[in-house]
């Protein structure tokens, strides 16, 4: 099959083909390469393979293939997928957890048993433990595609469930914030925050942007007229440091209303901002300043800057600390509690795709699950 797609890159074709079985493993071969950047070269390249296959003129399967060899021919067509930003995440999840201890190991040597125990390791010691195996499990997804092994041992593997977090306030850490806790914390950080940091974090949870959209954020973006906000770039990492990108797909680029109340705290700060700015004679009236900018240089703070800040503040007032996604998250589960539709809950967060919304929808909180119920036996009773 040889198929059309669009990323950030531009349009390309990519070719996902069976060979045929492999003469001495009896294996499925299949081919799938991305990134041609015509049609013409993508069936040249499918006729190519196929003539070589047939003619048992295909280079034999490498039963020593390492991880690490299947890695670094993987990452080369991830590569053309991604922007830089995620690609410099993805190679520093493979660099610090999934090639140290199986790097040198030889695919067809995986067991399902051995990688059952590295993935309730990284259960143990990280946050991000799906995450990881994630990546590890997509990775031997494309050995077996390619026809290097007949199946993928993460198939038989059981991702470790977290215990369910208690949401109290009782310092202890939670995922997302319910309706009551939400107005806890924010009230906090109105009387006892920066108004920089309060303006920051009644943005995430009001509007559900994602920290590089809120950062990149600049007072041309805010229409106090039509109570808007225009969501058009974000601040990116890539290892070369910050810089501001693209959005993270083209559902991303959007309008989201906002509340009179989220205004007048814009609005306070922008006064507060300008008044600061004058003093160091920089242009206040400036549209593209960032809202959340450097002291010295018209630039977003650090992408680093509004957790570490908030991790302290939560520690400080002994409050629950959530990390930044999980303001996002919050609003979501909110909306849907307030009856919102899943369709326009997804136009407004951006999301790529339905079954990301459907996900969260699968954490909702405990008031929206009973209020739905309700709300159903409201309906079906006989009048």
């Amino acid at each position: 099959m040889i198929k059309q797609y669009t990323n950030s890159k531009g349009t390309f074709w990519e070719v996902r083909h069976y060979l045929g079985k492999d003469s001495e493993t009896n294996k499925d071969v299949r081919l799938s390469k991305r990134g041609f950047k015509t049609k013409k070269q993508a069936q040249d390249y499918l006729k190519q393979e196929q003539y070589k296959f047939d003619s048992g003129l295909s280079s034999p399967i490498n039963k020593n293939l390492t991880v690490n060899q299947l890695y670094q021919e993987w990452l080369e067509q991830y590569r053309l997928d991604v922007e830089e930003s995620t690609l410099n995440k993805t190679e520093t999840i493979f660099r610090l957890h999934i090639l140290p201890p199986l790097g040198n190991m030889v695919i067809n040597n995986l067991k399902s048993a051995s990688i059952q125990k590295l993935v309730n390791q990284w259960f143990k010691d990280y946050v991000i433990y799906k995450k990881i195996y994630g990546y590890l499990k997509n990775l031997i997804q494309y050995a077996v595609i390619q026809g290097y092994i007949a199946a993928n041992p993460c198939d038989k593997v059981k991702i470790p469930k977290a215990k369910k977090k208690e949401m109290n306030f009782a310092g202890r850490d939670c995922d997302f914030y319910t309706k009551d806790q939400l107005h806890i914390v924010l009230r906090a950080l109105e009387e006892k925050a920066p108004l920089k940091w309060f303006c920051f974090f009644r943005l995430l949870a009001y509007a559900g942007l994602r920290r590089g959209e809120a950062l990149a954020l600049q007072w041309q973006d805010i229409s106090f007229k039509d109570s808007t906000i225009s969501i058009n770039k974000a601040l990116k990492r890539d290892k070369k440091g910050l810089y501001i990108g693209a959005t993270k797909n083209e559902p991303s680029v959007r309008t989201v209303d906002i509340d009179q109340e989220t205004l007048a705290i814009l609005k306070k700060w922008r006064t507060s901002q300008q008044e600061f700015f004058l003093k160091l004679g920089y242009n206040i009236l400036d549209s593209k300043t960032y809202i959340f900018r450097k002291e010295k240089k018209n630039f977003p703070i650090s992408d680093s800057s509004p957790r570490n800040y908030f991790f302290a503040f939560c520690h400080r007032n002994g409050l629950p600390f959530v990390n930044i996604h999980g303001f996002r998250h919050t609003h979501c589960s909110l909306l849907f509690e307030a009856g919102v539709s899943m369709n326009d809950v997804k136009d407004r967060l951006g999301h790529g795709d339905i079954q990301t919304t459907m996900n969260v929808y699968a954490h909702v909180t405990p008031t929206a699950r009973k209020e739905a119920s309700q709300r159903f036996a409201k309906f079906m009773e006989i009048r």
